[in-house]
């Protein structure tokens, strides 16, 4: 592949995910403690696919469900970094990154259909680490981004901003904010499982 491409796939990559695949893929393998293989298996994806979008051989990855588990770990792994998920939390979390699937999503892992739940019936919170709010938020989160990337959510948001400025602020906050952002939000509102009847 020549050098254009690859550094056209790089720019793509910026847009899309704020940075090059290769940059993030190895601070995701660093962080978890994953090998590059181990990082594909999380994936769903063979390591040879992930090292031609590593090497910007490729765009991105093709495969919607593993789009979009690439697009939860970068979320996991910058929840670590801000505390807010705890680190006793995250082999279970990536078990149900891995497990994971969101059918009728494009190859960012932005919504192509108008789909029914993605995923499985809720287990148990992520770990004993994890407050109700915070799980509430995470589950939250994870359902809007397995239906919208945070372009759509942010639209979204924008359109119904003039008329519906609370539904508007819960997209913004809860679908693209910062963690610790949001579950101090649903806090305030008194809608996180830590405040409603414990039910889950």
């Amino acid at each position: 592949m020549d050098e254009t491409t690859t550094l056209r796939n790089q720019e793509l990559q910026r847009q899309w995910y704020g940075a090059p695949l290769s940059e993030l893929c190895r601070d995701l393998c660093t962080l978890f403690s994953v090998t590059q293989s181990g990082l594909a298996e999380i994936l769903g994806i063979s390591p040879a696919m992930l090292s031609l979008v590593m090497s910007a051989q490729r765009a991105r990855i093709a495969n919607p469900d593993a789009a979009a588990r690439l697009s939860a770990a970068l979320r996991l792994a910058h929840d670590v970094r801000a505390g807010t998920v705890s680190a006793t939390d995250v082999r279970e979390i990536l078990a149900t990154i891995r497990a994971s699937r969101t059918p009728g999503q494009d190859s960012l892992g932005t919504s192509a259909l108008p789909p029914a739940p993605a995923h499985p019936a809720p287990s148990p919170a992520h770990g004993p680490a994890t407050d109700p709010d915070t799980h509430f938020v995470l589950r939250l989160r994870e359902l809007l981004n397995s239906r919208a990337g945070a372009a759509e959510i942010l639209a979204a948001a924008e359109i119904l901003e003039p008329d519906h400025p609370g539904l508007a602020g819960i997209l913004r906050t809860c679908g693209t904010g910062r963690t610790d952002e949001a579950v101090e939000f649903v806090r305030r509102l008194g809608v996180g499982r830590g405040t409603g009847d414990g039910h889950g």
